[in-house]
């Protein structure tokens, strides 16, 4: 198959995964916009993939900038679909779409369309006007142009899309990949002396880091590892600079430093706020929650979500709401204490976080 990927980022470990995996049977192209906030994993991709970097999106806060690069960038869209016909078009939002249509409207479109969602945006829960116009926008707008849906959580589909899109459907859980891990000299955990509770990938929560930090700053008993950049940086970057116990290390690689980072810690900090206008937070699956499994990490993570439905039933975790009084402090009690839980993590079936099964299953329905 000849296919396009077109995201209005770039690449994430999700889509990297994706593309490297399809490109070993494929031709595959790239094309992304850039973000400040992520990192750049483009080393990371198979060289046989073609890629085009169509330069920096200003923030969604600055509409009228926006607009003027995504002008520009029908222009280029243009010169490349005149010379390339895509079997396959992936992507992974209404803007991308709406891009593609009027770069390709004198054009005969020969691509099937696969949008892939990884989260649900705030306006798909939201019972305003404007939130109600998206809605029926976005109905129309997959009826008419969407082929096929990817979702990254089986809740995503049951929950919203389920009620007007009745084509075919993908669930694609973001687990790992066997011939994308990196397996290094450590074949151990480190044994700490102290327990350490990571916070690793992107940092978008708030409220929720900084009842961490202040649980336990300057603690002589529990440390803070934070690997990632994001949004609310700045806080962790504060707070590390304060207290001893609380490190900053960064943005990482997650092909290449991830079993580093995994294997230094006691706990996975995976805590949501559900008390919003958006449920999504409820309904998603993390990549962290695989990679947890895969290097036997407990982790604590959110009540009433269905993440917590998972990691409770398979014993790998704790629950919170972590608005509580004490209850961060009991649930890395409950997890230290905890002397079954490596049984727990080596009783997991495989194909619970490795994807391999899953991605051949992909490029199938991508192939249809």
């Amino acid at each position: 198959m000849n296919i396009l990927f077109f995201i209005s980022h770039q690449p994430n470990p999700r889509f990297i995964k994706q593309i490297n995996y399809l490109a070993k049977n494929n031709t595959v192209t790239l094309l992304f916009f850039k973000r400040k906030t992520l990192a750049n994993l483009n080393e990371s991709i198979d060289r046989n993939v073609v890629i085009h970097d169509l330069g920096e999106i200003p923030n969604a806060s600055r509409p009228i900038k926006r607009i003027g690069v995504y002008l520009k960038t029908i222009k280029k869209l243009k010169q490349l679909f005149k010379v390339t016909n895509f079997e396959v078009l992936l992507i992974n939002n209404i803007d991308v779409l709406l891009l593609y249509n009027a770069a390709t409207i004198f054009k005969k479109k020969t691509a099937k369309v696969t949008i892939e969602i990884s989260d649900l945006r705030e306006f798909v829960f939201s019972e305003t006007a404007s939130a109600k116009r998206m809605r029926s926008l976005e109905k129309r707008l997959y009826n008419k142009y969407i082929d096929k849906l990817i979702v990254t959580s089986k809740k995503y589909y049951e929950y919203h899309f389920s009620t007007f899109f009745n084509k075919e459907v993908f669930v694609l859980e973001n687990k790992l990949l066997s011939k994308e891990i990196k397996v290094n000299k450590i074949t151990e955990p480190i044994k700490n002396k102290i327990t350490i509770i990571g916070i690793v990938g992107l940092l978008l929560r708030k409220n929720e880091y900084i009842k961490l930090f202040e649980t336990y700053k300057n603690s002589e008993t529990v440390a803070i590892h934070i690997h990632g950049k994001g949004q609310h940086q700045n806080i962790v970057e504060d707070y590390a600079l304060k207290y001893d116990n609380i490190t900053y290390f960064g943005p990482y690689n997650a092909f290449t430093d991830a079993e580093k980072i995994y294997k230094s810690l006691d706990i996975i900090y995976l805590v949501y706020d559900t008390d919003q206008v958006s449920l999504n937070n409820k309904l998603a699956l993390p990549n962290k929650l695989y990679e947890c499994m895969y290097y036997k990490v407990p982790l604590i993570c959110s009540k009433d979500t269905y993440l917590a439905e998972l990691v409770e039933k398979d014993n790998i975790g704790v629950a919170i709401n972590y608005k509580e009084e004490n209850a961060i402090e009991e649930a890395v009690s409950q997890l230290v204490d905890n002397k079954d839980i490596k049984e727990a993590f080596t009783a997991l079936p495989k194909d619970a976080y490795l994807g391999d099964n899953d991605y051949i299953a992909m490029e199938v329905f991508l192939g249809k």
